[in-house]
């Protein structure tokens, strides 16, 4: 069976939803969201139920610390592998990560983390300042939310849009500088080519020739400098070899 990066449900679209929006920039300033931001669940618990005809291996890969419990029972660490005998058992894996959503890829040779998988962020029963607990359970068990992360190695926190490479379909000389029109209007990055020397680049964006042209107030525009063969964005203060 095929097993895939499983997390708290919504919690990656809102972590990804985050990242995107606020990575605007407007005339090289940072622009965040004006609007009200949520975060993702930064400590998960997964839990699943196999009956397994034989033993199997079990392979384990978590974004986030995390323990492991077999049958009530925790394992040493933070275990990459261990295995599981044959029989029934309960397995819950507690994932916490404040950087990125507590996600994970469980496969062994007849399950694996999938759909089917249930997730809850820890909303147990509550406990009164004397620390008496209320006897009452709150726990809201849902099914694991997932993509297409398909491998181990395929991280949901990595994630990249796919990429394809445009070439500008006219290149002018204009007003000391160079006006390149890629005859579309599109959502990407400059690359620049054989950089020599030292110095500043400024780059300015538009919708149109005359948006491109205005450098007062274009919307978008980076200030590079580029010395002994770097380049450093002034807006982010990022150096690029």
């Amino acid at each position: 069976m095929q097993a895939t990066w499983i997390w708290f449900p919504g919690d990656y679209e809102i972590w990804l939803g985050n990242n995107m929006n606020n990575r605007r920039t407007d005339r090289g300033a940072y622009f965040p969201p004006f609007w009200k931001q949520d975060s993702h669940y930064v400590t998960v618990e997964f839990s699943t139920e196999v009956d397994l005809a034989k033993d199997e291996n079990i392979l384990l890969e978590v974004e986030g610390d995390y323990n492991v419990k077999i049958d009530g029972k925790m394992l040493f660490g933070m275990p990459k592998e261990f295995e599981l005998a044959a029989g029934k058992h309960k397995i819950n894996i507690k994932v916490h990560n404040q950087a990125t959503p507590p996600c994970l890829f469980l496969q062994g040779e007849t399950f694996g983390s999938d759909a089917s998988w249930k997730v809850t962020f820890e909303d147990k029963e509550w406990i009164d300042e004397s620390g008496k607990a209320s006897d009452t359970s709150a726990t809201e068990y849902q099914l694991a939310g997932y993509w297409n992360f398909n491998t181990p190695e395929n991280k949901p926190s990595a994630f990249r849009l796919a990429r394809r490479r445009d070439e500008a379909i006219d290149c002018q000389q204009v007003e000391g500088g160079r006006l390149f029109d890629f005859g579309q209007e599109t959502f990407g990055f400059a690359i620049l080519n054989q950089v020599k020397g030292n110095g500043k680049v400024y780059l300015y964006y538009g919708e149109s020739q005359e948006e491109a042209m205005d450098k007062a107030y274009c919307e978008t525009y980076d200030q590079l400098i580029v010395k002994d063969g770097q380049i450093t964005d002034l807006s982010t203060g990022k150096t690029l070899p």
